[in-house]
């Protein structure tokens, strides 16, 4: 038997599973797993079940066409050919599709995440912040193109014309849509912390449509929020992560509107009938509110001041140290003397110098007149 290189051995079989018409285009369930996504867009993974394990690449072309999130633990059927990496002698599935395993895996990555965060005390009744009675703004995280903004902003046009509104343009379904949630949570507490409340939310559709409200990091970014959130994914009957983890849950987006705003007509009612005690009760709360987002302002300033002078006095201190660097006395103490001329000209070199001629030594501590025998120059 006639010995092959390694190299023809791999460059064979590679050419053999990519013309096997069973390994062009194939379709394999399992369950997603160690998820690394590359600086470069590209993303590798394993698929697994109880049994064995193959290695997956992703091209970062085919990433941003996903519909969903998707997350390690969750099961799907992805779609591509089988290739090899020559120089290992590996050979790994080369995905152009994912595509989630039914609502019952859905169902169950949903109930296994919902079981962890409870444990941890995302959803703790404590934890939830009381909204306030007369909001002046209010954040909207969601499509800037969809209905839920439009409804937002009609329902509370009629009901609190005095509210504004603050929109955080989001994704709402696909991939990238989790981020883009978080991101505007955090935008509204650290840029906007004047706002009073916070809405996430979209309209309704089939439990993968709505996943970017049961992803962990947007559970999270809810229930880090230093400003009230509210909830308002989908229809009445749909329940997401979010509604858990936010400090209120909406049945819709409308119904949102109608929680953090009560009706203009309603607030002057109430005004009419209040005793001037009640009246200044009221006043009183609007004025707490009022201090509550100074007071997170000026944390915000208070860290900022504190981070800009600490900045400014690192560069003094470099400055200082290379002033004191530079500073002549200083090398005169290590004990050199500088050298003046007679027409008082500080002196470098012995170049120019002749016998005779008048020289000023400097010292640390003093000065002396000296008179030139005899003038060297180094060679």
């Amino acid at each position: 038997m006639k010995s092959i290189t390694v190299s023809q051995l791999n460059r064979y079989i590679a050419r053999v599973l990519s013309t096997d018409p069973i390994l062009m285009e194939v379709a394999v369930k399992g369950e997603i797993s160690r998820i690394t996504r590359h600086s470069s867009g590209n993303w590798f993974f394993d698929l697994k079940d109880s049994g064995s394990k193959i290695s997956c690449f992703l091209p970062a072309s085919r990433v941003g066409s996903l519909r969903y999130e998707v997350s390690e633990g969750m099961e799907f059927t992805v779609f591509g050919n089988i290739s090899v990496f020559e120089r290992s002698g590996s050979y790994s599935l080369f995905v152009t599709d994912i595509q989630a395993e039914g609502e019952g895996a859905l169902a169950a990555a949903f109930e296994k995440l919902k079981k962890k965060l409870d444990a941890e005390g995302i959803f703790d009744p404590a934890h939830k912040k009381k909204l306030p009675e007369l909001p002046q703004k209010i954040g909207v995280v969601t499509s800037p193109t969809g209905a839920v903004i439009k409804d937002i902003a009609q329902t509370l046009r009629r009901r609190a014309p005095m509210v504004e509104i603050l929109l955080y343009p989001a994704l709402v379904q696909g991939q990238g849509s989790a981020a883009t949630i978080c991101e505007g949570i955090k935008f509204f507490n650290e840029k906007r912390p004047d706002t009073d409340i916070i809405i996430i939310g979209r309209g309704g559709g089939s439990l993968e449509d709505l996943w970017t409200f049961n992803e962990e990091s947007v559970a999270r970014a809810v229930y880090d929020s230093r400003i009230p959130v509210i909830s308002a994914v989908g229809h009445e009957s749909d329940y997401v992560i979010s509604d858990l983890a936010a400090d209120v849950r909406a049945s819709t987006p409308t119904a949102a509107a109608e929680i953090c705003a009560p009706h203009i007509d309603n607030l002057k009612d109430r005004v009419r009938n209040c005793s001037p005690a009640a009246v200044f009760a009221l006043l009183n709360n609007r004025v707490e509110l009022q201090r509550s987002v100074l007071l997170r302002i000026k944390d915000g300033l208070d860290s900022a001041a504190v981070s800009k002078i600490n900045s400014l006095s690192s560069r003094l201190s470099l400055a200082g140290a290379e002033l004191k660097a530079s500073d002549p006395m200083a090398v005169l103490g290590s004990g050199y003397a500088a050298v003046k001329d007679a027409d008082g000209k500080w002196r470098s070199k012995a170049e120019g110098l002749s016998s005779g001629d008048r020289i000023k030594l400097i010292f640390r501590d003093g000065s002396a007149d000296c008179l030139v025998n005899e003038v060297t120059l180094n060679e």
